[in-house]
């Protein structure tokens, strides 16, 4: 059986200093991609510029682990 390798990334998204969002992926030497998004403080999340730009730029790298993957992906012949 071949495993399926991982790469894993956990990031806050901080605003004066202070957590206002966490984003988790996990891409897999498939391709596949799992991402957790979680705004723990709404109002300073959405009122933040920086933050969202933090986010698109997280999602961006997300997006590309899991091309990066895939491109390097051979699949096992059965």
């Amino acid at each position: 059986m071949k495993k399926n390798t991982q790469n894993q990334e956990f990031n806050n998204i901080l605003v004066d200093e202070n957590s206002v969002a966490s984003f988790i992926f996990t891409a897999y030497e498939t391709g596949v991609l799992e991402v957790q998004f979680t705004i723990n403080n709404p109002k300073g999340f959405h009122n933040s510029e920086e933050a969202k730009n933090d986010m698109n730029g997280l999602m961006e790298a997300a997006l590309q682990a899991s091309k990066d993957k895939l491109s390097t992906y051979i699949a096992t012949e059965n």
